[in-house]
Parts: C-alpha cells; structure tokens; sequence
C-alpha cells in the first residue's frame, strides 16, 4: 500500500455534525463504518503465519525499545522503572496484536476491556494507550453510533459514543530492527505510513479541539498538574467565547 497521509484519509470522511444527543460524545468523532475501512490494515501479509511473524518482531522490538529507554532514563533518575512504554504499555501492545483481525486489520476494544485482560486499572490502561500513540504503535479515531430512538418521544435521530478504532503502526525508530528480525530490507507499508503521515492528521484533529480538549488529549504527565492545566483551558476557552 502506498504512503497516504492520515489527514487526507480521515478527510474525506468528516465527522457530521447533524445529530445531537443526551449523552456526551466527543468532538470530532466519525460514525460507525465511515472511517474505519481507511485506517485498519492487514497484519504482515494477512495469513496467521506472516501476521505471527511480523507480530513476533514487533513485540521483540517494542521490548527492546522499553530496556533501552528505561537504561537512558536510570542514568538521569537512578530509580526509573520504566522506559518510554512502560510495564503496561508492553502488556496492552501485545493483547491488541493478540485480538487484532490479521486478515482486515479490525481493531476496536475497549479500555474496560483491555484494562480486564492485562489485569491494570482502566486509568493505567487508559494511560499506557497514549504513551503507546506517543512512540509510534498506534493511532486512533472517535466513533459515534447513529441511535434507533423511533417511538421514544425524540426530535429526531441521536448518537452515542462507541469504542474507538485503532490502527497499529510501527514507529521509525524501530523499523530496523523489525527489518533485521525478519530478514527483510524493505520498510513495510505501515512503518512509512506511520512515519510520513501521522503528524498530519494529529494536525488536523487538534485544530478542531478547544484548549480544555487539546490539554485534554495531549498531557500525559502528573493528574493533579494535569487536573490545573485543564482548568487554566477553561478558564482560556470561557474569555475566548466572551469575546466572541
């Protein structure tokens, strides 16, 4: 598959701003079946044999990157335990590469779920997911679902937030190690899709978020400074709405 820019794909397919619900749904989200045949891809070459493989180089990498990272933080903070992953983020890669479709690529838990399989908290599961979109493992997108409300006494059709859908990815700085473990010389398609394209469509889906969102969707330090800076977007967001 060639290289194509996340931004483009999720593009063309906009979320639609036409239904309204009681319940919250996250801003720029995309109802069920609009984008997800354009994100989920095929594991390897699609067979349980090549999607072993290729998981099985991954997961190898994916460790190593954790040992390294975790030595080069020691020599700064001599108890660090963990590396750019994390414990955690290493148990949840390898549980999506364990559900994930190999032949179409489907991949859409949830974090109860995955937080119930690895045995974590769903804050702890919640925060190695990002710390894995961080380093390059995965992407997601929002999902919203269409209600079937008829006979209820509503104005008209409702939406509810669903899972989202998550796209594995390999990031740059382990593309070659994947190569090496594989025998291959190549970059595969999802390394150099990952690589080109993602800052794109982060682009694209920060601009549609308030300050409180984007604090939202990007710290992912302490809660209680967390908690702050969160306020201080309110704060930004309610003298931005006053003066317009």
């Amino acid at each position: 598959m060639s290289a194509r820019s996340f931004g483009e794909i999720v593009a063309k397919a906009n979320p639609e701003k036409e239904y309204r619900s009681g319940q919250p749904v996250w801003r720029n989200s995309y109802y069920e079946g609009q984008i997800e045949h354009r994100i989920w891809r095929p594991i390897g070459d699609g067979t349980r044999r090549g999607a072993k493989r290729r998981i099985g180089a991954i997961l190898k990498s994916a460790r190593e990157l954790e040992r390294r990272t975790r030595r080069e933080r020691q020599k700064v903070h001599v108890g660090s335990r963990n590396g750019v992953l994390g414990q955690i983020g290493l148990d949840v890669l390898e549980e999506l590469y364990a559900i994930v479709d190999f032949a179409k690529g489907t991949l859409e838990p949830s974090v109860a779920y995955l937080a119930d399989k690895v045995g974590h908290s769903y804050a702890a599961v919640h925060a190695a997911l990002r710390r894995l979109r961080s380093a390059g493992f995965l992407h997601w997108v929002r999902r919203s679902r269409v209600r079937d409300n008829a006979g209820e006494g509503v104005a008209g059709p409702q939406v509810e937030q669903i899972t989202n859908a998550y796209a594995l990815l390999i990031p740059k700085n382990i593309e070659g190690l994947i190569r090496h473990l594989l025998g291959k010389a190549p970059a595969p398609d999802d390394a150099r899709w990952a690589r080109e394209q993602r800052a794109a469509e982060w682009k694209a889906m920060l601009d549609t978020l308030t300050a409180e969102e984007l604090i939202g969707e990007v710290w992912a330090g302490d809660q209680l400074a967390g908690e702050t800076l969160a306020r201080i977007g309110r704060l930004l967001d309610q003298r931005e709405s006053s003066r317009a």
